[in-house]
């Protein structure tokens, strides 16, 4: 994906989420779905192949630190296959997190932080709303996300399982 951070992205997204965003852009992963689940050796072949091609990988959900034990094994993955430029989007504050997944913190570079606000929506950059932040841990990527905060929002089609998936962030729905 291109939408979700610079450059050619690998994106993953996790299921099952606590927070429950109103005009959240992905309900279905809010759930857990067991027919929705992927071993770690299947993402493991997909990180080998992809390697050559990707600039950085997304990890997106649903919540990601919802399961944060298969997040950390993840996260573990992606650093012995030298993967550099891992950003995760969280509703969680990165303070929360600091104190409580220090562990796993240790392995991320970029942090988008904070529960999505509808209201905030100001459809810039590629984040959800303007209280969310984007924390950059790796002092190397500070050039490479310059304009993370203003850049034009787009999205991305792809066809999977016969249906259309959507991927970016949206704009601000306004209902009338």
């Amino acid at each position: 994906v291109t939408t979700l951070g610079p450059g050619n992205r690998l994106g993953i997204w996790t299921i099952g989420c606590p927070h429950r965003c109103f005009n959240c852009s992905n309900p279905e992963l809010w759930n857990d779905d067991a027919e929705k689940d992927i071993s770690l050796s299947e993402l493991v072949s997909v990180f080998k192949d992809k390697k050559s091609t990707t600039d950085g990988v997304t990890i997106t959900g649903g919540e990601p630190f919802y399961q944060v034990e298969e997040l950390f094994l993840l996260l573990g993955i992606l650093r012995q296959l030298e993967y550099s430029d891992i950003l995760v989007y969280t509703g969680y504050k990165y303070e929360f997190i600091k104190e409580t997944f220090a562990h796993v913190l240790e392995q991320i570079d970029v942090l988008v932080d904070g529960l999505y606000d509808d209201s905030l929506n100001n459809d810039v950059g590629q984040k959800g709303s303007a209280n969310q932040r984007c924390i950059i841990l790796n002092s190397e990527l500070i050039d490479k996300y310059n304009d993370f905060d203003t850049k034009k929002r787009s999205r991305q089609n792809f066809v999977a399982n016969g249906k259309i998936i959507s991927v970016g962030i949206p704009t601000k729905c306004i209902y009338k």
